[in-house]
Formats: structure tokens, C-alpha cells, sequence
């Protein structure tokens, strides 16, 4: 199967309506909640997202060399926390001034997204409160279990969550929009626990009830005229104990995707002399692919595939640790939101080799395997998070992000890798691939090193994606190489 493929395209809707949409979700669920996994919140700490900085350097994307400045500013209000990540290039071999001053990494300020780049975040309230939300960055998104999206991330843009809860946490939602400057992915996921009691709960009354909706409206920038790709999903959860220091869960996820291609049966078929004689009296504009739908040349709806995951969680003060058993029907992509979604569907693959050969199943047959997750946060100074997920014993993916401040003084380290596929192929070694940097795989280092206190100097190395805008006015994503070397003072020494 062909992921790119089956990612399918270009519905755009206007800003407007994203927002109508996500309203309309919120007032569905009026005073609810949204669960949170704990340790997925703490990756919203300043552990893991670079803030406080106010400096400059030399930054290298590719092989071109960038003069950076930085100012990175965090503003408490009450409630309200408000982050800037202003930052400028400037480009000394500029023969123009459009190209001279530049966005972070290298691109023009020619769109909302751009601009709406300079918020880093402005956040109300914190995740377990009454009504949260946070506009900006997104780094490691998980809606619900994880099933449909898990370690989603927006990259170089600024999206929004916003999470309502009721006050005995009976009911609750959480949305999402990835970016607000050119919405494309949005939805959310509700929840109910119908036997909640005021006090005195055991594992029944706190069975819990949840549905999902998520939707890509443009999942295949290379073409146009399908529909957008769409995640439905139910759970149910039986949180068995809770526990000030100790959590134990026991949960099942149901959901499915539009990714099936059509039965045969159902495939329009048009006599083979009116095609070639179609063909050659309107090849010039002729376009199968644009076609009204439920006209003559519509394309069969894919259809929908399935897959199933029954999961155990152990929170405790200091880690957390889930395990899936997950059943995959045919052409059915687990956790299909994740972190190198935007990349892998912005691929454009040979017209005889599947990005994903491991989800071709046939009917008869179902792909099977695990997906863990380990959180460990054994003081203020470390913390580690990591998942690895493999079916079929092959293509596994991977997920690791490490953070070290202050057990070596004056030093810091951050880093993170994704990978996915990874060995995919006869000819692919395992390790080999593990760490090859391409299209599948997302990379960054920080090393900082106080010098004097707060004065830093930081040395970046990134390998990710950043969105381009082609000469057919197709938006998609690119690899970025960028290295930075950086001095500056940091607030939140």
C-alpha cells in the first residue's frame, strides 16, 4: 500500500470555517473535560521546548550561511502565559531586500503562517483546569489513547488545543486544529463516564466512554479531486486504580480510515471505444481527476479500514509505562497522525515502490504487533520519553526524546529522533537505516553551555521539514539541514 496515495487531497476550506468547526465541537460537549495522559503534559515543560533565549549567531540551512538574531520572551498574566520566538536571518549576500531579511528558516514573509510564527505560545490555565487552551506550538500531540493521533507536532507553524473539562471530570473534550494561518488538519475527541459517583468510585463507576473525529482535508498535495482523509474511532476504558502515586488502566480502541480502496465491482468502468475516442477529442482538457462528485467521471469512494488495539497503562510518581496488542486490518495505518505525517505524505513516490509495503495485507489477513510507550522523569534534572511500535515483525517505528539540565554543571542537552519504516526493504540493514537522516526521520540536538551565568552559548543541529509552496502553488514539505551556533543570555537559567 502507498501511504502518499491513499492520503488523499485538496478541499480547502477558509479559516472561518476551521474555527466554525471547532466551535461547533466545543459547544457539543458544553463544561467537559479532556484526560490527559500526565506524562505527555510534561513535554510541554521548558525541558523539552527551548524558550527564555536573547541572542545571536551564525545559522547554516543547507550550505548557506544566515545571520541570526533571537529573542525568545516569556510573559506571565494571571492564568494567561504568553511565549515569543522572534527571530530574524539576515541574509548578507541579498541582492534584494525581500530576500535579505528572513523568517526562521529562510522562508519569506509572504503568509499568515509566517507571522503567526513569531507566537511561540499563548496558553490559559493548565491541562487538568475547568478550561485550558494553547495556541502555537504543538510538540508530541496525542488525542485520547493514541490510536489515530499520537506524537503529532506542527512543525513551523502555530496551531491550537483547546480542552474543556466538567468539574467531577465526568465528561470532557479535546480539539485540535494544526494551523490556524492555513487549517488543514482539526478534530477532537469526547468522552463520558455514565456511572460516575461524587465520591467512593471503584473501576465501574469510572468506565469511560470515548468517540473521535479527526480529518486532513488536503492528505495528498500531489492530487487533486478525492476526498479528505477521515478518522473515526470509539474506546472504552476502565481505569481499574487511581491513586495519588498510582494509576492502572485497562482500555480498548476501535477505529477506521477511509483508506480501503474500492471493490472491483464497484469501480466505473467505460466502454473501451468511447475512452479512446473521448481521448482524442478532448485530451487537451480533460481532467477524470476534477470531476464533479456523483458525475460521470466520479471516482469510487475508497472505503473504510479498520484496526483494533487493547492496551494496558501503569502511571506512577516517576514513569509511565503502555503496552498495546494492536490488529491492523488491510490498508489500515495505525496512529496515522504522527510525527512525519506532514513529511510522508509530501513525498512523491516511484510509480513501483510502496512507501509502506508492510500494511499490504490482503482480506484474509490481518497485520499484528505492539506499540509501548516509556515515560521516566527520575528528577528535575533528566527526563526521558520514548515509544517503538513494529507489526508483522517488520518496519518498526520509532520515537525518543532525552533532556539533561544541570547534572553536568553548567551544561544542557536536549535531543530528539523519529524514525519510521525503518529497515523497510530487502536490501535495507536495520541499524543502517536506524540512524540514516531522510525522509522517513526527524533529528535535533541542543548543547548549551553556560559560560557565565545567564550568558550561553548554544550549538543547534536540526534535520526536519519546513513547508514550501511550489510553482503550481502546491504547499507540501521539504527536508531542512540547519546548524546553528548561538550566544546569548537565558532567562529561565
Amino acid at each position: 500500500m502507498n501511504r502518499d496515495k491513499i492520503l488523499v487531497p485538496n478541499k480547502r476550506i477558509p479559516f472561518v470555517s476551521a474555527i466554525g468547526i471547532l466551535i461547533f465541537l466545543l459547544v457539543l460537549a458544553t463544561a467537559t473535560y479532556a484526560e490527559e495522559d500526565p506524562g505527555l503534559a510534561a513535554l510541554q515543560q521548558p525541558d523539552f521546548l527551548t524558550s527564555g533565549l536573547y541572542g545571536g549567531g551564525l545559522t547554516f540551512i543547507g550550505t548557506s550561511p544566515y545571520i541570526q538574531l533571537q529573542a525568545q520572551p516569556d510573559i506571565p498574566l494571571g492564568k494567561f502565559d504568553i511565549g515569543l520566538d522572534l527571530v530574524i536571518l539576515y541574509n548578507p549576500y541579498a541582492t534584494d531586500t525581500g530576500t535579505q531579511f528572513l523568517a526562521e528558516d529562510g522562508e519569506l514573509w509572504d503568509s499568515p503562517s509566517t507571522w503567526l510564527r513569531l507566537i511561540r505560545y499563548i496558553s490559559y490555565a493548565r491541562p487538568y483546569d475547568p478550561f485550558h487552551f494553547r495556541l502555537g506550538e504543538l510538540d508530541y500531540l496525542t488525542i485520547g489513547h493514541g490510536s489515530i493521533m499520537s506524537g503529532y507536532s506542527n512543525y513551523d507553524r502555530r496551531g491550537l488545543r483547546l480542552n474543556l473539562r466538567k468539574s467531577d471530570n465526568r465528561s470532557g473534550v479535546e480539539t485540535v486544529i494544526n494551523d490556524l494561518g492555513n487549517p488543514m488538519i482539526f478534530g477532537g475527541r469526547f468522552f463520558y463516564r455514565p456511572f460516575l459517583r461524587p465520591e467512593n468510585n471503584n473501576f465501574l463507576t469510572r468506565f469511560e466512554l470515548g468517540a473521535t473525529y479527526l480529518t486532513d482535508i488536503n492528505p495528498n498535495p500531489q492530487e487533486v479531486g478525492e476526498d479528505p482523509l477521515t478518522a473515526l474511532g470509539v474506546d472504552a476504558g476502565f481505569p481499574i486504580i487511581e491513586r495519588s502515586t498510582f494509576r492502572f488502566d485497562l482500555y480498548n480502541d476501535f477505529a477506521v480510515l477511509n483508506t480501503l480502496p474500492p471493490k472491483p465491482e464497484d469501480m466505473f468502468e467505460e466502454p473501451e471505444e468511447a475512452l479512446e475516442m473521448e481521448s482524442a477529442e478532448q485530451e487537451p482538457t480533460r481532467r477524470l481527476e476534477s470531476a464533479p462528485i456523483g458525475g460521470e467521471d466520479a471516482t469510487p469512494a475508497k472505503e473504510f479500514a479498520w484496526g483494533n488495539a487493547v492496551g494496558v497503562g501503569l502511571t506512577f510518581t516517576k514513569a509511565i509505562f503502555k503496552l498495546e496488542y494492536r490488529v491492523l486490518g488491510e490498508e489500515y495505518i495505525p496512529s496515522v497522525f504522527d510525527y512525519t505525517y506532514e513529511s510522508a505524505k509530501s513525498v512523491v513516490p516511484e510509480s513501483d515502490m510502496s512507501d509502506f509495503p508492510e500494511f499490504e495485507t490482503s482480506q484474509e489477513q490481518q497485520i499484528r504487533g505492539f506499540f509501548s510507550q516509556f515515560i521516566w522523569k527520575p528528577g528535575p534534572h533528566f527526563h526521558f520519553f520514548g515509544t517503538f511500535e513494529d507489526y508483522n515483525n517488520s518496519s518498526p517505528k520509532l520515537y525518543m526524546v532525552v533532556s539533561e539540565s544541570g547534572l553536568v554543571p553548567r551544561f544542557r542537552v536536549r535531543a530528539l529522533y523519529t524514525k519510521r519504516d525503518i529497515g523497510a526493504g530487502d536490501e535495507t540493514n536495520f541499524f543502517t537505516d536506524l540512524f540514516n537522516l531522510d525522509e522517513k526521520s526527524a533529528f535535533r540536538l541542543e548543547v548549551g553551555y553556560a559560560v557565565y551565568p545567564p550568558v550561553e552559548t548554544i550549538v543547534t543541529r536540526e534535520y526536519r521539514f519546513r513547508r514550501v509552496e511550489t510553482a503550481d502553488g502546491i504547499s507540501q514539505f521539504e527536508p531542512i539541514h540547519k546548524t546553528s551556533f548561538m550566544v546569548g543570555i537565558r532567562t529561565d537559567f
